[in-house]
């Protein structure tokens, strides 16, 4: 049976020193299924050493595609710029910063191709940032949930098939908002444990004040979806 050749968005911003781990430990966990990773990573104009590691990344590994943003856009933004380029494979979305463990990748795959599903989401447990922080995300996590019927605890660490891919980055929405989209395209979602690390470098790229505004530009993302589909 001929492998199964799947799509690894990753946005990146000022994580240059988890690229080359993060690579290698993907294309480590997928030797295990029968799955080839092609790479789109898309540089968010990050000004670190991100840009230059993955110009050599992409010389070195045919399998990497590169995409590069003049200015920052974001990393919803960079998520669905990405879309664009997978093609007709199927679809991990993740982080660049090692917080999602790359492990993981095969138990969604698995998921997503054994259970009929459009999308299998990584549910987040275990502790992996501050009290705070783990509290307003808990918040944040249960009233999206509801407000975009996903899988309690869904994040941005999700596999899904092609043709969601395809009808997400086709959206005319001027916001987007990964998990919040899924939840208004898909039909059958699936959920899988997984715990996500802490970060073991760097600092996040959001500011409390960016958080509040991320994510009501999310719930509003979610409303005008469902609104452009008739659902509300």
């Amino acid at each position: 049976m001929p492998p199964e050749h799947v799509a690894i968005v990753i946005p990146v911003f000022r994580n240059a020193e988890t690229l080359r781990a993060l690579h290698n430990r993907i294309c480590d966990a997928l030797a295990h299924v029968n799955a080839v990773p092609h790479f789109v990573f898309v540089e968010d104009a990050g000004g670190d050493a991100s840009l230059g590691l993955l110009k050599e990344m992409s010389q070195s590994d045919p399998r990497v595609t590169l995409i590069t943003n003049q200015h920052n856009l974001g990393q919803q933004a960079s998520i669905r710029k990405a879309l664009e380029f997978v093609g007709d494979r199927d679809v991990v979305v993740m982080d660049a910063d090692l917080q999602d463990p790359p492990e993981a990748i095969p138990m969604l795959l698995e998921t997503l191709w054994s259970s009929g599903a459009d999308a299998v989401f990584a549910a987040r447990v275990g502790a992996y940032q501050s009290g705070f922080r783990m509290a307003t995300s808990k918040l944040y996590r249960s009233l999206m949930s509801r407000f975009a019927s996903i899988p309690p605890g869904a994040g941005g660490f999700v596999a899904l098939r092609a043709n969601l891919a395809k009808r997400l980055a086709a959206s005319r929405n001027s916001r987007f908002h990964l998990a919040g989209m899924i939840g208004c395209h898909a039909g059958l979602l699936k959920a899988v444990s997984v715990e996500r690390n802490y970060r073991q470098v760097g600092n996040s790229a959001y500011s409390q004040r960016m958080r509040l505004v991320v994510a009501l530009s999310n719930f509003v993302c979610v409303l005008e979806e469902r609104f452009r589909r008739g659902a509300l």
